[in-house]
């Protein structure tokens, strides 16, 4: 070996631990100069700061046979790993050359647990193998490098990936994990085509396939294994053969077809498939096996005729126009019968009521059957059964991609127009309108009225003019007379801007709710105030549930400040939907009676809603308290003595003891009905059954500061001196 003298020339190039350590090890060996290599290796330790470094200058030590001062450095090395890789090989070192397989493999086990990376598992694989011969951790770790497979698909990629990177050896192994069970039929085709395409081996393929032959008890199974056979081997007598033992097996009718489309597609027996498709279709009466029946008679047979019969047995059954019209399409796709898909359109339409039901419809119509006449038709009764603003924009969007019959569009605009509920949405129409009717301003000059009537901020007047301008460019009065507005408009607009500023700082119901009050009394602006409002109630519908305390102030604020009714009475049915407890229908009942400015609105609205709550109690097992205080909310929102009392006779129909007449006398008696309190008050002396209750009626009627002979009689019957209060 060199000689010291042989390697000074090569130690004053040493610059690290690593060179340092492996000149060291020349050193080492016979004939060895030990002084001198531990002189270089104490240059190297010199020059140690990361675990590597004190590795290799302790591999160093070993060789020179200091195993002490190379434990020592060892330990400086684990103490200074910071990531599994580093404690991996560290580990494996200590092992390796030390002999220290105990401490070795503690860092191995926590670099193996610290780390996912499939590649720096498989490293440390090796290390487990070479330095500890440990069987159990190598397991271990083999787990660890396919926890994360859950299927076939899974162990492939991995099994690929580690084929690429050069080791096809331990790429098997991997793969050969995902053996399923020789039950699954599916999965065992499916694994053995991994066989095939990762490792081209056809005798493991077979094998595999054969193992599986047994346990076939279905004719699903030995079609799909007969399909492994001739897919990837090419075997057409054990496909023949395996078909063969299905059919002994098969009961139903998707068996039937199971085997069916075996014959038609792996072994192009027609007439076979043929006779077994039509067991299935006389079997068949649900939806999905009838649609897997067609599709799979459409894609195997050169004869049609069965799939025909299964789709005509399939629309006899269908209702909805989703349905039929998916049916349509299969039909379309798989069978190219333009009569009999016509003929499924038509019983579509029947049952499509809905504005989107008959666009989608009079799409698929267009696209199936190439029909303008019969698409527009479709179109036109969608524009017919549009009920929002949305349902006439989908038509509209869908003529303006196929050249449009002109009537048609002009009545789409017409529907569209009259269901807006924006200016933006008006302004929508006229542009919608110029390039669907070029030519024709009809539309047009109605949805710019309809947006001048309806301004509400100075943005939408800008809009307008600016889209007055540009469809209407040659109405010089129209563009004038808008200019002015424009003019006084932008005069005010330091304090449109103020409240404008104030609305995108706020985040609450309410808060839009104030706003749109100070609106109407500094700028009468009842638009703008309704587009508070609107906002309001958006954010209340986002809550998701129902808060008569959050909408009281919208619903006042709907009727008094921008006094509109359609969406007053819309907010009033849901707050009364929503009205299930008393406490609840009293407050709404007062809230319309009482805080509404439209009076005679409120009180007819209120006279409806108690009514409906009157025909709630006679309609269930109503108490004599739910009358009575539904009387007692009539009497006070309403001021309606005669439908007070005649509630408050049904409650006293239902009275079963003494509390029950003598809250009722009470009621009569602040309502100045002096007799038909002394006769409930009589009832409810009659209802007692003993002292105590007659004594609680006592208390009743003196708090009710009743003072009458019936008192008296009611004092007296408990059989003392006096009244006892």
């Amino acid at each position: 070996m060199a000689t010291r003298e042989e390697l000074s020339a090569q130690a004053s190039a040493c610059n690290d631990a690593a060179s340092y350590a492996a000149l060291a090890k020349q050193a080492a060996a016979e004939p060895a100069d030990l002084d001198y290599a531990k002189e270089l290796l104490a240059k190297g330790e010199s020059n140690c700061s990361f675990p590597a470094h004190y590795v290799s200058v302790a591999e160093g030590y070993v060789a020179a046979g200091d195993n002490d001062k190379a434990a020592a450095l060892y330990d400086e090395a684990a103490n200074a790993c910071f990531d599994a890789k580093e404690k991996a090989e560290t580990g494996y070192s200590i092992a390796k050359f030390l002999g220290d397989r105990d401490k070795g493999r503690a860092l191995l086990e926590e670099a193996i647990s610290e780390t996912t990376n499939t590649t720096e598992l498989l490293s440390y694989a090796g290390y487990v193998q070479d330095a500890l011969q440990d069987n159990a951790l190598a397991n271990k770790l083999f787990s660890k490098v396919t926890a994360n497979c859950k299927s076939i698909a899974d162990y492939q990629k991995l099994a690929t990936d580690i084929k690429n990177s050069g080791n096809p050896t331990t790429a098997l192994m991997v793969f050969k994990k995902a053996a399923p069970s020789s039950s699954e039929t599916a999965d065992v085709v499916t694994f053995a085509k991994g066989l095939k395409d990762l490792f081209g081996d056809d005798k493991e393929v077979a094998a595999t396939l054969a193992d599986a032959e047994s346990n076939c008890m279905f004719p699903a199974q030995f079609v799909v294994l007969a399909g492994g056979f001739m897919n990837l081997l090419g075997d057409k007598d054990k496909a023949e053969d395996l078909l063969e033992q299905g059919k002994n097996f098969a009961m139903s009718g998707e068996e039937n077809l199971d085997l069916a489309t075996g014959y038609a597609s792996l072994l192009n027996d027609q007439a076979t498939a043929k006779d077994m498709y039509g067991v299935a279709l006389n079997e068949f009466s649900g939806k999905e096996d009838l649609l897997k029946l067609a599709s799979a008679v459409a894609a195997n047979m050169d004869d049609k005729t069965i799939a025909g019969k299964a789709y005509d047995k399939l629309a006899s059954k269908l209702n909805t126009p989703t349905d039929l019209a998916m049916l349509a399409k299969a039909v379309n796709d798989n069978l190219g019968d333009k009569d009999r898909v016509a003929s499924i359109y038509a019983a579509a339409e029947a049952k499509a009521t809905t504005a989107a039901a008959l666009v989608s419809l009079a799409g698929e119509v267009n696209t199936a059957l190439q029909d303008p006449a019969k698409t527009n038709a479709l179109y036109t009764k969608a524009v017919d059964a549009c009920k929002v603003y949305t349902d006439a924009t989908s038509i509209l969007e869908a003529l303006a991609k196929n050249p449009t019959d002109a009537a048609l569009a002009g009545t789409a605009l017409q529907k569209a127009l009259e269901l807006t509920d924006t200016n933006a949405q008006v302004l929508d129409v006229a542009q919608r309108a110029q390039k669907l009717t070029p030519g024709d301003t009809t539309v047009v000059v109605q949805a710019l009225d309809k947006a001048e009537a309806n301004v509400s901020s100075l943005d939408e007047m800008r809009k307008l003019a600016n889209a007055s301008k540009q469809l209407l460019a040659g109405d010089a009065e129209r563009n004038e007379r808008i200019g002015a507005k424009l003019t006084k408009r932008e005069a005010s607009q330091a304090r449109y801007t103020e409240f404008q500023n104030q609305e995108k700082t706020l985040t609450r119901p309410n808060q839009f709710i104030a706003l749109a009050g100070a609106v109407v009394e500094e700028l009468e602006d009842t638009s703008y105030a309704s587009q508070l409002l609107t906002t309001a109630e958006e954010k209340m519908q986002a809550a998701g549930t129902f808060s008569f305390a959050a909408y009281q102030p919208l619903i006042v604020s709907v009727g008094n400040l921008v006094k509109d009714k359609a969406w007053l009475a819309r907010l009033l049915d849901l707050a009364a939907n929503n009205s299930n407890t008393f406490a609840q229908v009293r407050n709404l009942g007062e809230t319309v009676s009482k805080q509404l400015s439209d009076t005679e609105f409120g009180k007819a609205w209120t006279q409806q809603f108690y009514a409906a709550q009157l025909a709630k109690l006679d309609s269930g097992n109503a108490s004599t308290f739910e009358y009575n205080k539904l009387a007692k909310a009539v009497k006070e929102h309403l001021d309606d003595d005669a439908q007070a009392q005649m509630i408050l006779d049904k409650g006293e129909a239902k009275a079963q003891n003494h509390f029950h007449f003598a809250y009722m006398a009470e009621l009569a008696q602040k309502w100045g009905n002096g007799s038909k309190a002394e006769s409930l008050y009589a009832k409810a002396t009659a209802a007692c059954q003993d002292a105590s209750q007659q004594r609680e009626l006592a208390d009743l009627m003196r708090k009710a500061g009743v003072v009458s002979t019936l008192a008296q009689v009611v004092t007296q019957k408990q059989g003392g001196k006096g009244t006892y209060w």
